[in-house]
């Protein structure tokens, strides 16, 4: 790592607590990590990777990490507690066009090959993501629903705020290279600390190795996809991989989610043998409650593991939620997002299956029955007001660094409001987060709460 006083080692180094998932992925209430934010710096070898937007090739660098306890400030000349190789690019879609770049991030050893690593105590991985909240000027909405998903036990990414320095082609990483607060969250994937479901192999192609399992998601269709019969739905491989995945393999989900539709369409219960209710009802519930932009037909993962459920989540991508969005009527805190006038113009078919359970009443009582429940104890009020209020004071001073780097507050950046415009402190940023989301729950209370 060239900056004063600092060398990469090679061997990792990890000095820090290691923190284990439970089974379901549920975590305390409290949103605030057990670390302070930390640094990130990375040497890139003279590489301007914010170049390769669309090329997107792996770019090796030099990975260093500072963890500091919380309630602690680290400084970018502070000794690291990781180092490491790593090679990452540009990811994103339409965030592809910030100045503010977003990177996948893999952590490998000397010789190129991925190795798990561990750090802020995350459990061990090697596939990550440096999230750069830009349009989300309170720089929490993806850390909040992640940690409001993991607190009902529905598993979504663990993340960790840092302060990122990378090298843009000079020879040295210094200060001057400061890129702002990012988060450091974990990517999904298979993986027993992370959508925990069973690993499979090119010879499991007759049950019950074939029954999983599967992790698919709904989103803008870029490759082959499964096209079921009755919705034309179209889900994606996420794992096996499209490149991986077996013909029989291939039929028995596709034939598997056909049943499943035609359950459904059947009306008679049935559908209950094929998916797990109460995650349908969940993930509906976290797609309402922050009336996410993208909400139920794209960035949609659903999994099934062997001998197991069709299951929704985890959950992914909330920057154009909780209020941070001007288009598919996601500003207003009155209204059904799934009946706004333009739904789901992004996916004709991803909203079908939802369809079809909101004629169920057995659907309906559900719905209400775990809103009731998470209004109770980690979804009220003075919880998740509680949740921002902590986030935004363990932000406070890495935010205005951040945004002297990128001084957007008072700006529109798409998809803002227009209001936004009116909110020119950090303070005002998290009082409208606040207000919008108590006036949603508070209208959602008055269609489910029991």
């Amino acid at each position: 790592m060239k900056h004063a006083g600092l060398r990469l080692i090679g061997a990792v180094a990890f000095v820090g607590c290691q923190g284990k998932a439970s089974d379901t992925g549920a975590t305390t209430r409290t949103a605030v990590p057990s670390f302070g934010v930390g640094i990130a710096r990375i040497d890139t070898h003279d590489v301007v990777i914010d170049e390769q937007v669309f090329d997107r090739e792996w770019t090796d660098v030099d990975l260093e990490l500072v963890e500091v306890r919380e309630g602690e400030t680290a400084t970018f000349d502070a000794t690291a507690t990781w180092t490491g190789f790593a090679a990452m690019h540009v990811r994103g879609n339409s965030s592809i066009d910030y100045e503010k770049k977003q990177y996948t991030v893999e952590t490998r050893d000397a010789a190129g090959e991925d190795v798990d690593s561990e750090f802020f105590g995350l459990p061990e991985e090697e596939d990550w993501v440096l999230h750069a909240p830009y349009s989300d000027k309170t720089l929490m909405r993806n850390h909040l629903m992640y940690q409001w998903s993991r607190a009902i036990g529905r598993y979504a990414p663990r993340t960790q705020f840092v302060e990122l320095y990378m090298e843009d082609g000079g020879d040295t990483l210094g200060e001057e290279d400061y890129r702002g607060v990012y988060v450091l969250m974990e990517k999904i994937k298979r993986d027993s600390n992370r959508v925990d479901i069973a690993s499979m192999e090119p010879t499991d192609n007759s049950a019950p190795e074939v029954e999983g399992g599967y992790l698919l998601r709904r989103d803008w269709v870029e490759s082959d996809a499964i096209v079921t019969d009755l919705y034309e739905d179209e889900l994606l491989f996420e794992y096996p991989s499209v490149d991986d995945v077996t013909d029989d393999q291939w039929d028995y989900i596709a034939g598997f989610l056909d049943r499943f539709e035609e359950a459904l369409d059947k009306a008679d219960g049935t559908h209950a043998n094929f998916a797990d209710m109460e995650s349908f009802a969940d993930h509906m519930l976290l797609m309402e409650m922050s009336r996410n932009v993208d909400a139920y037909v794209l960035s949609t993962y659903m999994h099934k593991d062997r001998d197991g459920l069709l299951t929704m989540g985890p959950i992914w991508d909330f920057n154009g939620a909780l209020g941070n969005a001007d288009y598919f009527e996601s500003w207003e805190t009155e209204g059904w997002h799934y009946e706004n006038s333009e739904f789901p113009a992004d996916n004709p078919n991803g909203f079908a299956w939802y369809e079809r359970l909101l004629e169920d009443d057995d659907f309906q009582a559900l719905l209400s029955e775990r809103w009731t429940l998470h209004r109770a104890d980690v979804w009220s009020d003075d919880a998740l007001t509680k949740d921002i209020d902590e986030t935004a004071d363990y932000l406070a001073a890495a935010q205005e660094r951040n945004f002297e780097r990128w001084p957007v507050l008072g700006e529109v950046v798409w998809p803002n409001d227009t209001d936004a415009e009116e909110r020119d402190t950090y303070e005002a940023e998290i009082e409208h987060l606040k207000t919008w989301l108590t006036d949603r729950t508070a209208w959602l209370d008055s269609q489910w709460l029991q």
